[in-house]
């Protein structure tokens, strides 16, 4: 019992994540192929299958970031698969299955394949059993493998020559011209109505090559005129900081010459401001002053003492003592 309900586990979880999976695939773009309009210049250039053969064509997106196989899915043109009431093996008489098998069905993340519809089965996995009608439009469905579950779809109308049916930005569908076609590979449509509306008005650039030239002389009218003013302001500068080295050498000069001229004539030489601090310090030490006043004699007198005796300095002779016989 218990290895029955953790099978049945796995294969709902596994059902879950394989129906996840499919609701990833999109209709990425749809090209049909018109042989009456097409020459073999341009048929040469359409995008062709393995054997060299252009056809119609539908591209399938797988728009998640992981990989998913999209075999056993289902693609059709038959409006009658909308009938809900229909059973599913009715309804998947009426489409054709991806086949498995093929590795190419394996799609990684953002990865796109390409199937003909050309209704040539017997020509591999990427051909329909159904071609796209030339001049009707038409609409195109993509079924889970359930064939009950309608993953995508897309209505087609009326396509010029050589244009395909693209969707851009992963919502908006925009007929893509013949030179924008993008089979296995993003629908990345790089306009802009200036761009386009100036070829239109130039479309031989002789206005696009004034403008150009004129931007260039500008550029070096405008270098010429800042390297111009750049170079009289620094020489403006240059001249300013002369200047205010020769005058601060003047000045130095000046207080030179004066301190010479007080020196040789009232100082004798020496300086104006130390004549004047010696001259005032001696009159402060003349009028004031900070010492007491002294007698000016000399208050010592020598007094006896015994350091002063000479008889110190001499040694004791010792006694000599006779004996008597």
């Amino acid at each position: 019992m218990k290895k029955f309900l953790s099978t049945l586990s796995l294969l709902v979880v596994s059902a879950a994540a394989l129906a996840q999976g499919a609701h990833d695939f999109k209709i990425n773009e749809v090209y049909v192929y018109n042989p009456a309009s097409c020459d073999s210049s341009q048929c040469a250039a359409s995008y062709v299958d393995e054997y060299g053969q252009p056809a119609s064509w539908i591209e399938i997106e797988n728009t998640s970031y992981s990989t998913h196989n999209i075999r056993n899915c289902f693609l059709t043109i038959n409006p009658a698969v909308l009938d809900k009431d229909m059973p599913a093996p009715e309804r998947e008489k009426l489409m054709s299955e991806i086949q498995p098998g093929d590795p190419r069905t394996s799609l990684s993340a953002k990865q796109r394949i390409t199937f003909f519809a050309d209704g040539k089965l017997n020509r591999g996995t990427l051909h329909m059993n159904f071609t796209l009608p030339v001049g009707e439009p038409f609409t195109v469905y993509l079924f889970d493998g359930n064939a009950v579950d309608l993953l995508d779809s897309v209505r087609v109308e009326v396509l010029p020559s050589g244009s395909s049916y693209a969707r851009i930005n992963d919502a908006e569908w925009q007929i893509l011209p013949e030179n924008e076609v993008t089979p296995n590979a993003p629908n990345v449509v790089y306009k802009n109505k200036k761009i386009q509306e100036f070829k239109e008005k130039d479309p031989y650039g002789i206005a696009m090559t004034l403008m150009c030239m004129g931007v260039v002389f500008l550029c070096l009218i405008l270098l010429f005129v800042f390297f111009h003013v750049f170079g009289w302001a620094m020489n403006r500068a240059s001249m300013l900081a002369r200047v205010r080295a020769i005058r601060s050498v003047h000045e130095k000069a000046s207080k030179v010459v004066e301190m010479a001229k007080q020196g040789t004539t009232e100082t004798k030489g020496i300086d104006m401001e130390t004549y004047t601090a010696v001259i005032g310090l001696a009159l402060h030490e003349y009028l004031g002053g900070t010492h007491d006043l002294e007698s000016g004699v000399l208050t010592i007198q020598q007094g006896p003492t015994t350091w002063a005796d000479k008889s110190h300095e001499l040694r004791v002779l010792p006694t000599h003592h006779h004996q008597a016989n």
